[in-house]
């Protein structure tokens, strides 16, 4: 986020201090920064970032006009205010590529020299490096080998799992129909002794 006179006031690297008359025109009258994301305006065109947005206090007022605002679920967004931003210039925290800031966040996502984690990390692995070195390293890594020879079991594991339920599923009907049938026979079998007792009477 960039403040007022160029300076950037969190220190990241790859978002461009907009100069000047530039700066004044894109930021937030509340925190005087330049953010990205969403933004606000009220019903006179006074925009604001979505975040100072959220932290307004009831009755929620613009901040420079002091226009009464809706619920924050029916906000106005600013879509020029954020296209305009999207524009800035920005530069990749990790290679340095210059870019925008609409678009540094998914080349960062993907730059090969973005540090990675071994995928095999949860599983204990310490290691962290670069993208073109990942294959290398988990080539030869046990907990990477050993989450490797271990994939198929788990699959093989998940897929019983999934037709026990089935199975289960199928089953439970099956002793319902059970239950009730050996309830019909309780009660025939009563009634039949209560016929003999009647017939052994009747003798």
């Amino acid at each position: 986020a960039v403040s007022r006179g160029g300076a950037n006031r969190q220190g990241c690297p790859r978002h461009k201090a907009p100069s000047g008359m530039a700066a004044q025109r894109l930021e937030c009258p509340v925190c005087l920064e330049v953010q990205d994301g969403q933004q606000h305006q009220c019903r006179e065109g006074h925009v604001f970032c979505a975040a100072c947005d959220s932290n307004l206090r009831a009755p929620r007022r613009c901040p420079e006009c002091r226009m009464a605002l809706g619920p924050l679920s029916q906000a106005i967004r600013s879509r020029s205010h954020e296209e305009r931003i999207a524009a800035l210039p920005a530069a990749c925290s990790h290679c340095g590529l210059a870019t925008t800031r609409g678009e540094v966040a998914a080349h960062e996502q993907d730059c090969p020299q973005r540090p990675r984690a071994c995928s095999a990390a949860e599983a204990g692995c310490a290691w962290s490096g670069l993208l073109a070195d990942k294959a290398a390293h988990e080539a030869t890594c046990p907990f990477a080998v050993c989450q490797r020879m271990m994939a198929p079991l788990q699959t093989e594991v998940v897929e019983l799992r999934a037709e026990n339920e089935r199975l289960q599923a199928q089953l439970a009907p099956l002793q319902a129909q059970l239950a009730a049938q050996g309830a019909e026979n309780s009660q025939l079998r009563a009634e039949n002794s209560q016929l003999r007792a009647e017939n052994s009477q009747l003798r």
